[in-house]
């Protein structure tokens, strides 16, 4: 396996554990009414908004995969896992809040927001997802600046998630 499919299937991972933590947890409150409730509060909704960017990032390594043929039966796999804990997830929130509509609605092609970049940086791929750092933003999600660390680029929701839960240093190639 080449380095991008390596780092791709251990942020998949990563990924796949994140979201199955919440399947856990919200799996584990016995009363449904208390499950709104936790859900409903505002932490509850932000970590549901987190979670919703880090499934992004997964929709963004799809894409990279598919773009860049690098398939193989343990990719195919890590991500069928990741769609499965998602959806299983997504029936926590069938309750209808208008909070959670847009989480409830099939997956659109996936859009990274991101900054208007001087024309000699257009075409630069995120280190991480591999996809293409878009020159004009499509859709507010607070990701708004692309991060330049060490001469690549990274989409500021994949470098946080791979920092915070994959590795404490960059991935060096894209």
């Amino acid at each position: 396996m080449n380095s991008s499919t390596t780092h791709l299937i251990r942020c998949l991972q990563q990924i796949h554990k994140v979201i199955g933590k919440a399947n856990e947890i919200l799996a584990g409150i016995s009363q449904p009414s208390v499950c709104r409730e936790v859900l409903l509060s505002a932490p509850g909704t932000a970590y549901i908004w987190g979670l919703s960017e880090i499934y992004q990032i997964s929709r963004r390594l799809r894409d990279a995969v598919s773009a860049r043929k690098l398939t193989s039966e343990l990719i195919s796999q890590t991500l069928h896992e990741v769609d499965l804990a998602w959806n299983n997830l997504l029936s926590f929130l069938v309750f209808g809040h208008s909070a959670f509509q847009a989480l409830l609605l099939p997956p659109r092609p996936v859009s990274e927001p991101c900054v208007r970049l001087a024309k000699s940086e257009l075409n630069h791929v995120c280190g991480i997802c591999l996809t293409e750092i878009n020159q004009e933003p499509q859709v507010p999600s607070g990701n708004l600046d692309p991060v330049l660390h060490q001469g690549l680029f990274y989409h500021v929701s994949c470098a946080n998630f791979w920092l915070n839960c994959v590795d404490s240093t960059l991935p060096r190639e894209s």
